[in-house]
């Protein structure tokens, strides 16, 4: 995490001609992969995502950019016990990894924050650029970020994507897909919620 922290504070540094008398203003704050979760719904079920690394960069305690890499090979099913359902859960989470989302093909996806602007004291409306499945869309959603003790709570409102504009057609009930033999479907809209915590770094 410490190459990745340098590379890229170093290249928001030089990107925005940042001066020496300037640097002391601003910090980079490191994604904690442990705490930090992308929670997903879709249809009857859902689950979540790790980070692989990340991070926010400030300017005077407000948020100013942030670059995120989600790790697809980490995607849980979290609405059915493997206790009660043995191995149709991994069966569903393989499935939905490797024939959804070609994880072998494409193992992260990716978020980079271009604006965010306050709508109250404690929401933001954050809009950036959401890469997934080698297709990269503008996203924007409302997040609430709180600053305590060197850490930055991010949370964001529950908010839909529609993954056929991604390129994620399996079982779409409004693009055709080769393989679909059954006919079944799965929706296009994907619930999205955003939790990270990141720490300070020095």
């Amino acid at each position: 995490m410490k190459n990745f922290t340098f590379l890229f504070f170093s290249f928001f540094l030089l990107q925005n001609s940042i001066s020496f008398s300037q640097y002391r203003d601003f910090h980079f704050y490191a994604v904690d992969t442990v705490k930090s979760k992308i929670n997903w719904k879709c249809d009857k079920h859902y689950g979540t995502f790790k980070l692989e690394k990340g991070g926010f960069v400030t300017y005077k305690n407000k948020i100013i950019d942030g670059l995120f890499f989600i790790n697809l090979r980490s995607l849980k099913v979290l609405d059915m016990d493997p206790k009660t359902y043995g191995t149709a859960v991994l069966i569903l989470e393989n499935t939905l990894k490797n024939e959804f989302l070609e994880v072998d093909k494409y193992p992260y996806s990716y978020f980079r924050i271009e604006e965010i602007h306050p709508v109250d004291k404690e929401w933001y409306q954050v809009t950036g650029d959401f890469t997934l499945h080698g297709i990269t869309n503008c996203i924007s959603f409302k997040a609430k970020i709180e600053f305590k003790d060197n850490i930055i709570h991010f949370v964001s409102e529950p908010f839909i994507i529609d993954r056929s504009e991604w390129g994620v057609y399996r079982m779409s009930p409004t693009r055709f897909y080769p393989d679909d033999e059954n006919n079944w479907t799965v929706p296009d809209e994907v619930e999205i919620k955003v939790d990270i915590i990141a720490v300070k770094e020095e």
